[in-house]
């Protein structure tokens, strides 16, 4: 059994505009706030690396099929390479 799609910010939001009186959704809502910053924070670090050997290599390659689905990862804004350099001192 498989898990349900992702939802987009902006279905979230919905669901938080229609719960605004449940505690428990709202509780459920910061969660999901958490685990998505997870999710960034696991996407930045797969950009880091280049490639790794042997099983570290599948699981490597297995984050990324994932995360590149995710959609708190296709939202987040990236700089192109010529504004990062903007940012290097």
């Amino acid at each position: 059994m498989g898990f349900k799609p992702s939802l987009p910010t902006d279905q979230l939001h919905q669901i938080q505009e229609r719960n605004r009186d449940s505690a428990d959704v709202l509780t459920l809502l910061w969660e999901i706030k958490r685990m998505r910053a997870t999710l960034l924070y696991a996407d930045q670090l797969q950009r880091m690396l280049t490639t790794l050997p042997g099983p570290q290599g599948a699981i490597l390659d297995t984050l990324r099929a994932k995360l590149k689905d995710e959609p708190c990862v296709k939202e987040f804004p990236r700089l192109p390479p010529k504004r990062l350099n903007d940012f290097i001192l």
